[in-house]
């Protein structure tokens, strides 16, 4: 049980590791801050959004592992996970300190406040309302792309591998 904690622990430390941060100017840093709250991603929803996955995938790691296991442990799990996560992400600013340097990479204060002005107009609202419809969409297009070719890449690799040798019929 320890060992499935440290472990999913540990894969969720490494992938929101954080970056190194330039020096970003006090108005850099507030265009990013308008740019992540216009776009829904700011620290405390991203926050949130991180905690509810964590949970998720503990809770299942742990049906799996312990099926019988008391039902306060997910809520505790729950709990636990968001309270960090809260704490790493938005009291001690650790979501803004992986954010800044990205954005501070990528764009410069002028394509900062073009983008915000865009996000001000009815074209740019729309788009912020419209374009995470679009990418579910693409995702799940994207799947079922996938589900049906499946069958056709794994026939064709297989007669490649009978062709080579590698299988025989």
């Amino acid at each position: 049980m320890r060992k499935i904690i440290v472990t999913t622990l540990l894969t969720y430390v490494i992938s929101v590791s954080v970056y190194a941060a330039d020096t970003v100017s006090n108005e850099k840093i507030k265009l990013i801050d308008t740019l992540l709250e216009q776009t829904g991603q700011t620290a405390v929803k991203m926050g949130d959004k991180f905690s509810n996955s964590f949970a998720l995938q503990m809770n299942h790691m742990l049906q799996q592992h312990q099926p019988d296991i008391n039902p306060k442990a997910f809520v505790i799990i729950e709990e636990e996970s968001k309270a960090l996560i809260t704490e790493e992400l938005v009291v001690k600013g650790g979501y803004n300190k992986m954010m800044y340097p990205i954005y501070h990479k990528n764009f410069t204060e002028g394509e900062l406040q073009q983008m915000i002005n865009l996000n001000n107009t009815e074209l740019g609202r729309k788009m912020l309302k419209v374009l995470p419809v679009i990418s579910e969409e693409s995702l799940q297009a994207g799947q079922q792309f996938g589900v049906g070719i499946a069958p056709k890449i794994q026939e064709r690799i297989m007669a490649r591998f009978r062709e080579e040798g590698i299988f025989k019929a």
